[in-house]
């Protein structure tokens, strides 16, 4: 192979005198380098899911000022965690890193359950990522589109027992897992003492047993369930809301705003009235006073205490006198 450089001289020669032959070439012409957001679209859409995205707002509902921090009647029947959602679209987006733990903190359970969302730009339409930008905002619900899919986890919780009208769950019912058992110990069965409704509450039966009114308190007895539910997500952190970088677009260069990066997050830390209720059941009742009003107001900064001086003194009232 040595001698083989003599029949092309103007080859190049490695070290051990073979011919060198160029790989790449020499003058290869300069490509501009640039995110291709398309590609990078289709990779996230093929390997996602489909999502229902609810927007959320504050709900004023029931509010005389907006300073209100709870409902003063029981009008509102379509909020659910302090918030009104409402459909926004679809989307298909990469979900990973879901885990879930319980933390006993002081006073709480801290469930820091999280997963990041890769999302695409768009809304699906009538294909994938085809309709109108996605806008996300911290608060905003997204859930699992396709009713086939089993997204449904377990979640044991106590409640009350309310006559007259359906008992409204954390969330909404979709299986029972075990016997329902109250206070006393005693099980009731599915079918003849209660059924699920399907808003999924419980509905105690005309007739069938029930917990009952505890004497001692003047109260429903408390009852244990445990029942299967659909898992949903909360936005809870947008990692990377707006960036925007050049994208070649024929032969010039254009800005265009990348897709979000979004932490989302269980429904199970929103354990606060995460559920609109027709007869708002879970509105806690306004306080009674006990004591009568004062009559005279008085500056917690300047205050005085009055005292009877005829009490003090000689032992004499000013009638004594």
């Amino acid at each position: 192979m040595s001698d083989s450089g003599s029949d092309s001289p103007n080859k190049p020669l490695n070290p051990s005198g073979d011919i060198q032959v160029d790989t790449i070439p020499a003058f290869a012409p300069y490509i501009q380098e640039s995110f291709d957001l398309d590609r990078l679209e289709d990779f996230v859409v093929g390997l996602g899911v489909e999502f229902f995205h609810y927007k959320s707002m504050p709900s004023p509902i029931g509010q005389k000022d907006r300073g209100d921090y709870r409902r003063s009647d029981g009008v509102d029947t379509i909020t659910s965690n302090g918030n009104i959602y409402t459909l926004a679209g679809r989307f298909t987006a990469t979900m990973t890193d879901n885990t879930r733990t319980r933390n006993r903190a002081s006073g709480s359970i801290l469930d820091p359950s999280e997963s990041k969302l890769v999302m695409p730009r768009f809304y699906n339409n009538l294909g994938l990522a085809d309709g109108k930008r996605i806008y996300l905002s911290p608060g905003d619900r997204i859930y699992v589109s396709d009713p086939n899919v089993d997204v449904k986890v377990s979640n044991p919780q106590r409640m009350n027992y309310i006559s007259g009208q359906d008992n409204v769950p954390m969330f909404k019912i979709e299986e029972m897992e075990v016997p329902l058992i109250d206070s006393r110990g005693l099980e009731y069965l599915q079918g003849i003492d209660y059924n699920i409704t399907k808003d999924g509450n419980i509905r105690w039966e005309d007739g069938g047993r029930n917990p009952g009114i505890d004497p001692d308190t003047g109260k429903g007895r408390v009852y244990s369930v445990r029942y299967l539910y659909n898992a949903y997500w909360y936005i809870t952190i947008i990692l990377k809301e707006v960036r925007v970088t050049n994208v070649t677009d024929g032969n010039g260069r254009t800005p265009q705003r990348m897709p979000y990066h979004a932490i989302a997050q269980r429904e199970y830390i929103y354990h606060n009235q995460n559920r609109g209720d027709a007869l708002n059941q879970n509105r806690p009742a306004d306080p009674k006073r006990k004591d009568a009003a004062p009559v005279e107001s008085q500056s917690p900064n300047k205050y005085g205490v009055k005292v009877e001086m005829d009490a003090y003194g000689d032992g004499y009232g000013k009638d004594d006198e």
